[in-house]
This record gives structure tokens, C-alpha cells and sequence, in this order.
């Protein structure tokens, strides 16, 4: 794909712009970087991103998780506008006179795009669909590389059979469709490798409401050798599935309008009527049962291991990375020697200094920075287990010493987290006012970050769940064994970006909610302003450590026994 093709395809067709998304066919967070139309481009990778291509210009949206990288990555090449502050709708409104731009119908959402439609229909720009793009594209993965399985079922939270009944009988027509593949990994207890740091297949799933077999929609001939699938479902592709539905006669199924293309919707909606579901999967996969919880803790404890053998070989120079990039790769390598380690859950973020200011920064083996006379590394890691997936962040002093305003941010980062792992919530409580309880709290001391607070985490699935997201816009609710992240931060642009994650699950007892933290990964006791915390807060942060200890004990040789106790137990 190239610029100056979509300048002339603009041009001859008359056009005034091209809209382009980061989205595949399943509307993935994170495809692979073949299938991003973005990454095509301009080899820019982030999770959300548009571009606006005109003839003479290109104009490029996206959140504050990527606007400084965006900043650095295209200097003054384009317009970069943050997405919360000025959106796609408000800038073509902004241009103030008549457009047409066009947008591949098999890369956007139906809620997105009417979203954006009817409030530019009010102003006279018309955005026309296409079903395909204008440019050579391949809108699936490469399936070669593929290995699907089905999950063992000492293992399964729910048995198929039993996810499917409970679709079933919320049915309020003929039949739903389910296009968002993590919901089909989940309900199915499915897996499968053809997407980078994912492990859900590339498939969609149709449900029928009457008694005839349910239907895994996919080009993924691998899927067909897992007997369970072989022997209870229909594997059609996606044309055969439409021809399907037109011969049998449905005339009125549901989708979720959130996770099913446009170009899905417009097929179907010329011989039925397509509503969109109440039934929330999201919601159902984000409550976890009492087994997926357990499993989960347990991958935690390889998880674990890793990340504090790499933190102490970090530390005590047993290990001279030459930069950023080696720093992500040690730690790969150290996971990888974990019990049911499939693969990372998502491409690490290892940053040094003023790097860390860049919220979604990835280093590049071929661009990142040296460690020579660094002060401070911010790595962002996680990786798929077979009982779970998890995600964490540490800030790791590697030499700085004079570094006061440092030392008072993170106090007070690891200071909130104590805070809300000790507080009682209602039941029932807004994820929204867990978000507001940390930033009130932060906010006192001149800490905010321009990020959401957390989100939902898979089992042995998507790192970033849809539910429950922890934001100031969030309407979820939060309920008994909910998994999610809490990771304030706090970023100065050229000086130094912090960040703490932990995992949390969700307990309610007597009527009240309280988060217990399940990640077992020790904090930085020389990133600590002891004159900043209390003796309570001193205690809690010893007795977190030593119960990391007396949990990986045994797994641990004398020299990180002795490093742990030394630098971890006895420096608090």
C-alpha cells in the first residue's frame, strides 16, 4: 500500500478522503501488523488509530496512550490530534464545507460507524462504505502457522454445552450471531495461534435458537480437527454461512452491534432483520467462577518467578543488556521457562527514563535505547498461560540516585494501590468510582495520568477484556470474582514516566467488596520515600513481600533467597 496510489484513487474517483482504521475482520484490539491498514502505511503501530488521508494531507487520531510516540514517530509530517480532546466527527465538521470520503465496510463496527455516520449526515459529508478495499489486501492471517486446541477440562470454567444452553435460552430471535472471536474462544473452550500475543481463533460463531447445529464461521481448516468441533458444529465460511442463512429462511437473528462489521450487517440485512442482542458475553465472561480464579492465582506463581528472577539478575548485574529491547527479551526467555507458558500477552513495554513518559512506547531491536547511565526502567510485561494470562508493571531503579520528585510520585502510586486494596466498597459499586477513588486521591499530590485506571484480563485469553473496564466513563458494574488491573501512573514528557500494576480480583463478603491482589511481583523498596508512608503502610508492603517469598521459597536457589530477604524483607 502506498500513499502516493491512495492520493491518485482519490483524485480520479473525486473523492475528498479516505478513512482508514487499525481493525480486522473480527475487530480485534490487536491484529497482526500484516492486516493494520495503519501499520501498512507508515509502520506505526498502536491499539486505536485512524488516519483521515486527503490528497494534499493526511491527519492522524488517536488516545493518549499514543499521541507523544505518534508526536516523535511522524514529527511534523501530519496533523495528530487525541482522540478524547478532538474527535474524527468533530474535525470533518470542522473543514466546514461538503465531503465524501469513503472507509473498507469489513474494518469498522455498526456502532462506530453510525456513530460517526449521523452526526456527519447533520453537517453534509457523506462517508460511503466499500466492501473492499480500493488497494490489494489480505484481511486474514496466515493460517499455516496456525495451532488450535481445545482447553483441557480439568481446566474449563464452564463446559461448552452448558455456555451454549445459557446463550440459547436468552434468545429473543431466531438465532445470534457472535463475531467478537474472544467470545467465541471462551464459550467454545477454544484456542488457537494465528494472531500475535493472542490466543483465540479467527472465527466467528452462529447460535440458532431451534434445535439444529451451531455454526463456526471461519476459513481456519485447522479448527476442524478438534473432534468437539468436528462432531457438534457446522464449519462454513463466511459465504457459505450467508448462503446458509438465506436458504433456511431466517428472518430475524441478533449481534452485537459493538463487536459485527458493517460489511457482515449489509449482507445480511438484504434478506433479514439483524437487532442488536441484550445478551452481554462480556459481561459473562468477565465474572470468572471459583475454578478459573483459582487457576488463574496459580499461573501467577510462574509468573511470579519469572519477573523476580529478572528484576534481582537485573539489579545485581548478572545480566548487562545492551538496551531496552535485550531488557524485554531476558524477560521473555525467563517466562519461557515457566510451567504452561504458551506465549507473551502482549508485546512488553521496556522504557528507560524519559521513554517511560511515552505511555505505550515498544522498543524496537533495532531502535531503542542504550543502558549506559540510565536511571530508571518501567517495564510493562505479561504473558498466556495455560490456567491464565496475566500483566504487570514495575518501575526498577538501575542507577539513578539523586531523584527526589521520582521517589515522591511512586510513593504515592504504591501509596493508592495500599489504599484501595485496604478500603471496604459497597456492593455493587461502579467501576467508575474505583477510578475516581484512586485520581481523587492521587490528585492531591499533583499525580494524574491521562489513561483509564484498568481493565478485565482473559483467561488464557484477551489481556484487555471489555468488561470490566475501570474508567471515568465506564457504566460496568462490579461483582463477585471480577478480574481486572489497577495502574495509576504518572508521566513528565523528556524526564520520566511511573506506572504500577497489579491484578485484582474482586471478593464481596457480608455485603461489601473488597480487591485482593494477585499478582506476587515485590516493588522497589529504593523507589521509596520512607518519610511519605506510615507505619501501617511500612508493615503492609513487608507483609506483601513475604508472602511472595513464602510462596516461591521453593522454587528459588540460595542466592535469590538471600538477594530477597536482604533487599526486599529487611530494607522495609
Amino acid at each position: 500500500m502506498k500513499p502516493h496510489l491512495i492520493k491518485k484513487f482519490l483524485k480520479d474517483k473525486k473523492i475528498d478522503f479516505y478513512l482508514f482504521t487499525n481493525n480486522d475482520l473480527h475487530l480485534n484490539e490487536s491484529p497482526n501488523l500484516d492486516l493494520k491498514d495503519i501499520y501498512r502505511l507508515f509502520k506505526f503501530d498502536c491499539t486505536r488509530g485512524y488516519i483521515l488521508f486527503f490528497i494534499d494531507k493526511y491527519v492522524f487520531f488517536t488516545d493518549s496512550r499514543y499521541t507523544l510516540a505518534a508526536k516523535k514517530f511522524f514529527k511534523n509530517k501530519c496533523e495528530i490530534y487525541n482522540l478524547s480532546e478532538t474527535t474524527i466527527v468533530d474535525y470533518l465538521i470542522m473543514q466546514k464545507r461538503k465531503l465524501t470520503g469513503i472507509l473498507d465496510s469489513k474494518l469498522i463496527s455498526i456502532r462506530e460507524f453510525r456513530e460517526i455516520n449521523l452526526k456527519l449526515e447533520k453537517s453534509n459529508i457523506n462517508i460511503q462504505l466499500k466492501p473492499e478495499s480500493f488497494f490489494k489486501k489480505n484481511y486474514y492471517p496466515n493460517f499455516n502457522i496456525s495451532y488450535s486446541l481445545s482447553m483441557p477440562k480439568y481446566l474449563i470454567p464452564r463446559p461448552f454445552y452448558s455456555n451454549l444452553k445459557k446463550i440459547k435460552s436468552n434468545i429473543k430471535t431466531e438465532g445470534i450471531l457472535i463475531w467478537n472471536n474472544s467470545h467465541v474462544a471462551y464459550l467454545l473452550n477454544l484456542r488457537s495461534f494465528e494472531l500475535w500475543n493472542s490466543t483465540k481463533p479467527f472465527a466467528g460463531l452462529f447460535i440458532p435458537k431451534k434445535n439444529i447445529k451451531p455454526i463456526l464461521i471461519t476459513k481456519n481448516s485447522k479448527l476442524k480437527k478438534i473432534i468437539k468441533i468436528k462432531n457438534n458444529f457446522n464449519i462454513f465460511a463466511e459465504q457459505k454461512f450467508i448462503k446458509f442463512l438465506k436458504s433456511e429462511k431466517f428472518k430475524n437473528i441478533e449481534s452485537s452491534y459493538e463487536f459485527l462489521n458493517m460489511n457482515m450487517y449489509m449482507q445480511l440485512s438484504k434478506f433479514l432483520n439483524l437487532f442488536d442482542t441484550k445478551i452481554n458475553i462480556s459481561r459473562y465472561l468477565g465474572i470468572k467462577t471459583s475454578k478459573e480464579i483459582q487457576n488463574i492465582e496459580s499461573c501467577h506463581i510462574e509468573d511470579g518467578l519469572a519477573v523476580l528472577k529478572f528484576i534481582i539478575d537485573l539489579k545485581s548485574k548478572i545480566i548487562n543488556p545492551k538496551n531496552e529491547y535485550e531488557i524485554s527479551e531476558y524477560l521473555y526467555n525467563k517466562r519461557k521457562e515457566g510451567i504452561n507458558f504458551f506465549r507473551n500477552s502482549f508485546d512488553y513495554i521496556s522504557a528507560f527514563d524519559s521513554n517511560a513518559a511515552i505511555v505505550h512506547y515498544k522498543p524496537n531491536p533495532k531502535k531503542s535505547l542504550s543502558s549506559k547511565n540510565r536511571n530508571i526502567l518501567l517495564i510493562d510485561s505479561g504473558a498466556h498461560y495455560l490456567e491464565g494470562t496475566t500483566d504487570v508493571t514495575r518501575v526498577i531503579n538501575i542507577g539513578a540516585k539523586n531523584f527526589s520528585k521520582i521517589k515522591h510520585s511512586y510513593t504515592y502510586l504504591l501509596k493508592s494501590l495500599i489504599k484501595i486494596e485496604n478500603n471496604i466498597f459497597q456492593k455493587s459499586i461502579k467501576s467508575s468510582e474505583i477510578d475516581s477513588f484512586i485520581r481523587n486521591y492521587l490528585s492531591k499530590f499533583k499525580i494524574s495520568y491521562s489513561h483509564g485506571t484498568g481493565h478485565g484480563v482473559g483467561n488464557f485469553s484477551d489481556v484487555h477484556e471489555r468488561y470490566p473496564i475501570i474508567s471515568s466513563t465506564s457504566k460496568d458494574t462490579l461483582t463477585n470474582n471480577n478480574l481486572f488491573s489497577i495502574e495509576p501512573g504518572h508521566y513528565v514528557e523528556g524526564h520520566f514516566g511511573l506506572r504500577i500494576e497489579n491484578l485484582y480480583v474482586t471478593k464481596i463478603i457480608n455485603n461489601s467488596l473488597k480487591l485482593k491482589n494477585i499478582t506476587l511481583v515485590p516493588y522497589d523498596l529504593s523507589l521509596i520515600d520512607l518519610k511519605l508512608i506510615t507505619n501501617f503502610e511500612k508493615k503492609y508492603i513487608k507483609k506483601y513481600h513475604q508472602k511472595i517469598y513464602k510462596i516461591l521459597f521453593p522454587r528459588l536457589n540460595n542466592f535469590y533467597r538471600d538477594y530477597f530477604v536482604k533487599n526486599l524483607i529487611n530494607k522495609i
